[in-house]
C-alpha cells in the first residue's frame, strides 16, 4: 500500500474513532435541572425528595437537583433569577398569579413544548389558571377546597340532627338560633359567622356564582349586585351579634388551643379541607362533620367553594426547556400521585386524585367540581386592599355595603388604569 493511501486511511480511522468518542460522550452527557419549591419542613421534604429520587432513577440523563426556598421569598427570588439570566429550570409557585407572570413575559410558553396536549389530564378550572391569551404557561400541581365543618356534639346538645347539616343560608341562620350560647350579655358560643374561618368575602361572592371582575379578570365589577348581596349577608350576621361582640369574639381566636372550632367557640365554620389533618392531630376525640358550603338555594354550583394552590412554571431563560417540561409534566401527574397519598393535598391531575382512597379525601375530591380558583387580575394584583377596606368599613363600622363597594370600585378602577399604563410602557 502506498504511503499516501496509508496516511489517508489512518486519518480516516482516527476521525471515525473521534466521532465515536464524541457520540459516546453525548450519550453520557447529563442535563442537570435546578428545581425550586418552598417545601422545607420535616413533613413535606421527604415526599418531594422521594418524587425527585424516583425521577432521577428513571432518567439518568436528566437529573433534578432540589433547592428549598422559603415560601415568602420564592416569587421574588425566581424573578430576580430571570432578570439576571440565571433562573431555576422548574419552580412551584402561586397558582393565582401565573397569568400575571405570563403577561410580563417572565415564564416560558409551554404550548410549543406539548402542554396543549395535556389539558385533558387536569381539571379544567385548574388548567385554566396557567392559560393566558390562548397559550399555556403553567401546569397545575396541587389545590385545595373549602368545606363547612360542624360540631356534631353541639348539634346533639341543642336537639339538632347531627347527620343533617345545613344546606342553605337560611339553615345557617336557623341552626345558629339554637347553637348560639350566652353567659349574661357575653357570647360563649356563636353558631356561625361568614367571616370566621378562611372562606372570606370573595368566597361568598363566588358562592353566589359571581366574581369581582369580568370574565377575563381585567376590568373590575367590585360593586356588582351579587357583590353587594354577599356583603349584606356578612353585615346581617354582624348585626345579629353586634359589631363589638363579633370583634372581641374573633380576637379571642389563636393557635390550636384557641382555634374557634376545636375550642367549641364556633359550632359551624368554613375552612380549607386540609383542616381535616389539624382536627385529627389536635382534636382526635371531637365529633364533627364536613359538607359542601351552604348556598342561598341549597344547590351547589361550580363556584360554591374556592381553592388556591400551586402551579409548575418554567421561568424564562432556562437553558433546558424540553427537559424542564418533561420533569414538570411528570411532577404534575405521576409525582402528584405520591404527593396525594403522603400529603393529603388535592392534586390537579384527574388520575392522581384517585391514588388516595381515604373516604374523607375522596369527599374533598368530590367537592372539586364546585371549586373555583380565581386568578389574580393582571392589571390589579393588589385590588384586595381596597376590597378588604370596604368589608371592614361595613362589618366594623356599620357602613352601607353598596356605598362601601362603590368607593372600592372607583379605587380599583384607578389601580387597573395604572396597571394598564405600566404594561403599555
Amino acid at each position: 500500500m502506498r504511503k499516501g493511501h496509508l496516511l489517508l486511511l489512518t486519518v480516516s480511522c482516527l476521525s471515525m474513532l473521534g466521532m465515536g468518542t464524541s457520540l459516546a460522550q453525548a450519550k453520557k452527557e447529563v442535563v442537570k435541572l435546578n428545581f425550586w419549591a418552598h417545601w422545607l419542613s420535616a413533613q413535606r421534604r421527604p415526599t418531594i425528595d422521594k418524587i425527585i429520587n424516583n425521577w432521577n432513577a428513571k432518567n439518568p440523563n436528566i437529573q433534578v437537583e432540589y433547592t428549598g426556598i422559603p415560601f415568602d421569598q420564592i416569587i421574588n427570588k425566581t424573578l430576580a433569577g430571570v432578570a439576571a439570566g440565571n433562573p431555576p429550570d422548574v419552580v412551584v409557585i402561586d397558582i393565582r398569579t401565573s397569568r400575571f407572570r405570563a403577561a410580563k413575559n417572565q415564564i416560558t410558553d409551554l404550548s410549543a413544548l406539548g402542554a396543549d396536549k395535556s389539558a385533558n389530564l387536569f381539571f379544567p378550572n385548574l388548567y385554566a389558571t396557567g392559560t393566558y391569551k390562548g397559550k399555556q404557561y403553567a401546569l397545575p400541581f396541587v389545590t385545595d377546597t373549602r368545606m363547612l365543618f360542624y360540631n356534631k356534639k353541639a348539634f346533639k346538645e341543642v336537639g339538632l340532627d347531627p347527620n343533617k347539616a345545613p344546606k342553605t343560608w337560611d339553615d345557617l341562620w336557623n341552626y345558629s338560633n339554637k347553637l348560639d350560647k350566652k353567659d349574661g350579655d357575653r357570647y360563649t358560643r356563636m353558631g356561625f359567622h361568614p367571616n370566621f374561618g378562611d372562606y372570606g368575602y370573595t368566597g361568598w361572592v363566588g358562592n353566589l356564582q359571581d366574581t369581582l371582575f369580568d370574565k377575563e379578570f381585567e376590568d373590575p365589577r367590585v360593586n356588582n349586585a351579587n357583590a353587594v348581596k354577599a356583603l349584606e349577608f356578612m353585615k346581617k350576621w354582624t348585626d345579629r351579634y353586634g359589631s363589638q361582640n363579633y370583634s372581641s369574639f374573633k380576637a379571642s381566636f389563636g393557635g390550636a388551643g384557641q382555634d374557634e372550632f376545636m375550642s367549641g367557640k364556633v359550632a359551624m365554620v368554613v375552612k380549607n379541607g386540609n383542616y381535616i389533618t389539624t382536627l385529627q392531630r389536635n382534636a382526635p376525640d371531637m365529633e364533627w362533620g364536613m359538607v359542601a358550603v351552604p348556598t342561598p338555594n341549597g344547590k351547589p354550583g361550580n363556584m360554591t367553594s374556592w381553592g388556591g394552590g400551586f402551579n409548575l412554571e418554567i421561568p424564562r431563560g432556562t437553558k433546558h426547556p424540553k427537559e424542564a417540561y418533561a420533569f414538570a409534566r411528570y411532577l404534575a401527574t405521576e409525582g402528584a400521585k405520591i404527593w396525594a397519598v403522603e400529603q393529603n393535598d388535592l392534586p390537579a391531575s384527574r388520575t392522581a386524585q384517585t391514588a388516595n382512597t381515604n373516604p374523607l379525601f375522596k369527599k374533598l375530591v368530590g367537592n372539586m367540581k364546585y371549586t373555583f380558583v380565581m386568578p389574580a387580575p393582571v392589571y390589579a394584583p393588589t385590588y384586595e386592599t381596597a376590597v378588604n377596606k370596604a368589608v371592614d368599613d361595613v362589618i366594623l363600622r356599620g357602613r352601607s355595603p353598596k356605598e362601601a363597594l362603590d368607593e372600592a370600585q372607583k379605587t380599583v378602577e384607578k389601580i387597573v388604569q395604572e396597571g394598564k399604563r405600566d404594561f403599555n410602557k
